[in-house]
């Protein structure tokens, strides 16, 4: 597993608040840095997938634990 830089809790926030945080962090972040972001917020998935796309950050890692969702992102 890699490094973690830095880690948000967003379980029980609801659509787009995992999302704002998320953004938020990765702007504190330099460049290679690790973001660990766990989340309960069903379209989480969709919504990271979108936004390293978008933004061009790797999205490292998806885990889903039965709705628990656990996201490894990388600051490119």
């Amino acid at each position: 597993m890699a490094y973690i830089d830095m880690e948000i809790n967003a379980q029980n926030m609801t659509s787009p608040q995992p999302m704002v945080q998320t953004l938020r962090a990765i702007d504190q972040l330099a460049v290679g840095q690790v973001l660990k972001v766990t989340t309960t917020e069903p379209r989480s998935v969709t919504n990271f997938e979108a936004m390293c796309s978008q933004l061009g950050h790797k999205l490292m890692e998806i885990i889903d634990w039965d709705g628990e969702y656990t996201f490894l992102l990388q600051k490119v």
